[in-house]
């Protein structure tokens, strides 16, 4: 099911057996607002569907009408679940990053010919970094163990 916040209008998909019938205390994720929810809606939205579903004998066309429209809003409401933006967390940035970096610097060493005329000096920087790359990795390698 899909909760928002009273203050932020937050959107969160929460399973529903994490809701009991008579509610329980929420917290917003984002802006730590507390409110006590009780799952009424989702109630009532099952309740019309189950009673347009048990008069399927009446030919009045408007209940039929009133089920698809019912069930076009339960679906519509799956939609917005897949379709909502996921954070890009700080790791991946990270990752990113990094990768980016390793990148450069092979661009950097495949190009040092050609770049000599620019930063004349461009080994020794080159060289140096290396060094200090691999002693960081070295520190890195005794930590893990």
């Amino acid at each position: 099911m899909i909760i928002s916040c009273e203050k932020c209008n937050k959107k969160f998909e929460i399973s529903d057996n994490l809701i009991p019938d008579e509610g329980r205390l929420l917290q917003c994720g984002s802006c730590s607002h507390k409110w006590h929810y009780t799952p009424e809606k989702t109630i009532k939205l099952t309740e019309e569907i189950d009673a347009v579903s048990t008069n399927t004998k009446v030919k009045n066309t408007s209940n039929k009408q009133e089920f698809k429209e019912i069930k076009n809003k339960k679906f519509n409401e799956n939609d917005k679940i897949s379709t909502e933006k996921k954070r890009i967390s700080f790791l991946s940035i990270i990752f990113v990053s990094i990768i980016s970096f390793i990148a450069f610097l092979i661009m950097v060493d495949n190009f040092k010919a050609h770049i000599v005329k620019f930063v004349p000096h461009i080994d020794f920087y080159l060289s140096s970094l290396y060094e200090s790359l691999k002693d960081i990795f070295l520190f890195l390698k005794d930590l893990i163990k």
